[in-house]
């Protein structure tokens, strides 16, 4: 894999800020990772490693509010379901996972 994560990896975008997302290489978490580059954060900067997809959205949406507050229930259900449908549609072996 290059030093930055593929451009056709699932994301949620917030605020004018993008996370993408891909397996961990032992299957088991998610990575999540900055998709843009700011003056907070650079392209393929990881946000963290997560358990689930719900855990990865909650993880990401902290991240973008930067404000130490959690995210909306109900906006953290719709987008882990956004993801999940995303996430298992994404063809990794093509994307070099």
């Amino acid at each position: 894999m290059s030093e930055r994560f593929p451009d056709d990896c699932p994301t949620l975008t917030r605020d004018g800020q993008t996370a993408g997302f891909s397996p961990s290489p032992d299957g088991m978490s998610l990575f999540a990772w900055w998709r843009d580059t700011t003056g907070d954060h650079t392209d393929s900067e990881m946000i963290g490693v997560y358990p689930s997809y719900e855990a990865g959205v909650i993880g990401v949406l902290r991240a973008i509010a930067a404000d130490g507050m959690d995210p909306d229930p109900d906006e953290v259900t719709v987008e882990a379901k956004a993801l999940e449908r995303d996430f298992t549609a994404t063809d990794w072996m093509g994307l070099g996972f």
